[in-house]
């Protein structure tokens, strides 16, 4: 398969745009999971990220204090700006995700508007785990789990205290994410034990799919692209022993010269967590949606152009302010996580624009993407959500459903 340049993909998708009819993605060959490749001209995936972050855990407890969940950021979060739209108001209130029946709920909501698999952010650091009830005890309980698939992103960064931490100050380091041959074969007999054998795992191409967050930090404290690839093999053997097929391995990267080292390390696609912002911040500490529309198709256009698929993400929106102390004075000094800009403007009708933009991508794009990404299904408190909200409603979701129309999974 020849390598577009950045300028000849962009021209695709340009041409793409032209050529692609406005109404929901049409599907005209049957999805098989068992095949190598899906169908070139299939409906793709539609996969919503899981941030499994509104329950109780130990941990949080330890950490934050006792009963503490992440519901407190979204609670008590104020307006930074005329027209700034806080604190969010979740239609369903400030639910517990670790509730199978509350999970059944989000299931039937997601896969009556088009959501096909939910890729749960899963915290893993040497063996201790953080917020594995949300999916352990919440998805895989619900008693309607059979609608949803889900898979598995492994966050491997750093556990910090990110949740109204001070400014101007380091923050606290609650867990490090060290990667080691020995750890990896740990995380596989886990997934085996837990994940992998479930019928409603992920296998967009016949094989367990795994992403992998921070990929360049694996790479590199594995010992790099030749040890990563020989450490996939040895892994991929221990599937084969349990009776599974090698894994899919998804690699999150932003840049295309990361795509190419993710590669040549035995990863089998890229993604992106999200696109949040456009560097252009305006005078008031805010960017506009538009500009982040823009700089999805330019992340698009470079991605395409490597050598290995990449799977485009679509994101909502951005606004970490529900993590940021009140007490600290609008707009930011400087920018530093949470103190960043918001994005504005990210209305439910920009938001279809920038999903038809990825219809449109997925049905050129020489690569064949499988799947689009959608940034988030939950993330209240960076601004990333899905789930309906007293000011939007269901509007985000029926945009999911008008561009890519829904399976048929009743």
């Amino acid at each position: 398969m020849k390598t577009l340049n950045r300028r000849e993909f962009l021209d695709l998708l340009t041409y793409a745009g032209a050529g692609m009819a406005a109404g929901p993605f049409v599907l005209r060959g049957a999805h098989s999971a068992g095949a190598a490749q899906p169908p070139s001209n299939s409906r793709p995936d539609v996969v919503a990220i899981y941030y499994p972050h509104w329950h109780n855990y130990d941990h949080g407890s330890a950490w934050k204090g006792e009963g503490w969940t992440e519901w407190e950021g979204v609670k008590a979060a104020i307006p930074r700006f005329p027209g700034h739209a806080q604190p969010k108001k979740p239609s369903w209130g400030h639910f517990d995700e670790s509730d199978p029946k509350c999970v059944e709920r989000e299931i039937n909501l997601a896969s009556d508007h088009g959501i096909d698999v939910f890729l749960y952010c899963w915290y893993w650091y040497s063996g201790v785990q953080n917020m594995q009830e949300a999916l352990e005890k919440g998805f895989l309980g619900a008693p309607n789990r059979d609608r949803m698939k889900f898979a598995l992103m492994w966050a491997n960064h750093d556990r910090r205290d990110q949740f109204c931490p001070e400014f101007g100050k380091p923050r606290t380091v609650w867990l490090p994410c060290r990667h080691s041959p020995r750890d990896m074969a740990r995380v596989i007999d886990y997934g085996i034990e837990h994940y992998f054998r479930q019928p409603n795992y992920w296998r967009p191409d016949g094989h367990p799919f795994f992403s992998i967050f921070e990929a360049t930090k694996f790479i590199e404290q594995i010992g790099g692209p030749e040890k990563t690839r020989a450490l996939f093999g040895e892994m991929d053997a221990l599937l084969r022993r349990a009776d599974l097929p090698p894994m899919h391995w998804g690699a999150m990267v932003a840049e295309p010269k990361a795509a190419e080292l993710a590669k040549e390390a035995g990863f089998h696609s890229t993604s992106r967590y999200n696109i949040a912002h456009a560097n252009k911040t305006q005078p008031d500490f805010t960017e506009r949606y538009e500009d982040v529309m823009e700089a999805h198709r330019e992340s698009w256009a470079k991605m395409g152009a490597t050598s290995i698929v990449n799977l485009p993400v679509v994101t909502m929106g951005w606004d970490s302010t529900p993590r940021c102390r009140p007490d600290v004075p609008w707009p930011f000094a400087k920018k530093e996580y949470p103190y960043v800009p918001v994005v504005v403007g990210n209305t439910p009708e920009l938001y279809e624009q920038l999903l038809r933009d990825a219809a449109r991508l997925l049905e050129r794009d020489p690569h064949k993407p499988f799947a689009v990404l959608l940034n988030a299904w939950n993330e209240w408190t960076e601004g990333g959500y899905l789930l309906p909200e007293e000011r939007t409603g269901t509007a985000y979701l029926e945009a999911i459903k008008r561009t890519f129309g829904k399976r048929n999974t009743d």
